[in-house]
């Protein structure tokens, strides 16, 4: 896929999230985390480096050009980005609807994934006719992902292969399935995703198996399963070199907004000494608190991430600045929008799109 002429939002996820990231053709490494709000395990292996030039700001005003950013960013050459660029324009309906038919029939399995995500997540049953073929999409995820968003748009589908999925040994699909039958809502399906929890029987390694079962715990919370939400305050508390842990659980305490955990989310943020973890996972527990008590953020680790080097932490610290959610940092953003890494701009378009989806940002407010 092209780029048209010069580049997306969160759920980068937020986001993100997703949020879900997309695949790739090499090997399949240790579930990533992202800055996307909505984090599943990923349809693949690594994310692709992205090679295009950073997009260009036309229009002075802050939302205008975060949308205009994030639509452009859907015909980009990189797939993260095509990804990204679907989840940041969920707070705007007018682009999004477009955005997700094209992603529907993406080349890259993690669009596509994204794309029938957000017609069930979002309630875009127009393009619900789309999504039978991809009940016989040649990857697991995509299919699940039909499934999900056909039975929200009210269609009769039967959720029986998610079951397999969750009890199977491919890590990706259990995991995104368990992600799925979270967001379906049947409490009737904790007692099969609880049977799958550490049934990886050598499929993968241990560590991979116990994201897997953090995406699980994650599932059955949703459905009402209060003790699993012990599974996920544990995982804040992993040591060092499990970090990917702590940072999922950063992720679903946000989504939660479990407050319960705000010291230890500050401590975490402000950590300090040999065994203080990465900015990473510092910007992580600051966003976790944006969500309950943004006055507990520390925003001298936002302001000094912002001009770091690694553009995984301008865009992590874009999205701390989005679940804020106050129109004093509309400088920050703008600035970040400007950068000259697309992720970065990609981040800091589905912040702003956020704050405008709270009503912070007004139609009038310029680009600073």
């Amino acid at each position: 896929m092209k780029q048209a002429s010069n580049f997306p939002r969160r759920m980068l996820i937020l986001g993100a999230v997703v949020l879900m990231t997309c695949s790739c053709n090499e090997p399949q490494k240790a579930t990533p985390w992202s800055t996307r709000g909505e984090s599943v395990i990923t349809s693949g292996a690594a994310l692709s480096t992205p090679a295009v030039p950073a997009f260009e700001v036309l229009n002075e005003q802050l939302p205008a050009s975060a949308e205009a950013l994030l639509v452009e960013a859907s015909l980009s050459e990189d797939p993260q980005l095509r990804a990204n660029a679907i989840e940041g324009l969920h707070p705007v309906p007018e682009q999004l609807g477009e955005t997700v038919r094209h992603g529907l029939a993406d080349e890259n399995e993690g669009v596509r994934f994204v794309a029938t995500m957000t017609v069930g997540l979002r309630g875009l049953c127009s393009f619900s006719h789309l999504l039978q073929p991809l009940l016989d999409d040649p990857n697991s995820s995509v299919r699940a992902a039909a499934l999900f968003s056909l039975h929200k748009c009210g269609e009769v589908v039967d959720l029986n292969p998610l079951a397999g999925m969750v009890l199977g040994g491919d890590s990706t699909e259990k995991g995104n399935a368990a992600f799925i039958l979270g967001e379906i809502g049947n409490p009737q399906a904790v007692p099969l995703i609880k049977n799958g929890v550490g049934r990886h029987e050598g499929a993968f390694d241990m560590s991979r198996g116990q994201a897997i079962d953090l995406v699980m715990a994650e599932a059955m919370v949703k459905l009402g399963d209060v003790q699993e939400r012990q599974v996920i305050q544990a995982a804040l508390f992993a040591p060092p070199e499990r970090g990917e842990l702590t940072a999922m659980a950063c992720q679903m305490i946000a989504r939660m907004e479990d407050d319960s955990l705000n010291v230890n989310l500050e401590s975490l943020a402000l950590a300090s000494g040999p065994r203080k973890p990465g900015p990473e996972i510092r910007l992580l527990a600051s966003n976790a608190l944006a969500k309950t008590a943004p006055e507990m953020v520390p925003m001298g680790l936002v302001m000094e991430s912002i001009s770091s080097e690694d553009p995984q932490i301008r865009s992590q610290a874009a999205n701390v600045l989005g679940s804020i959610g106050s129109v004093q940092y509309a400088p920050q953003l703008s600035m970040l929008l400007r950068d000259d890494d697309p992720r970065v701009q990609v981040a800091a378009a589905a912040a702003i799109l956020r704050l405008n989806e709270s009503s912070v940002v007004r139609q009038g407010d310029e680009v600073y």
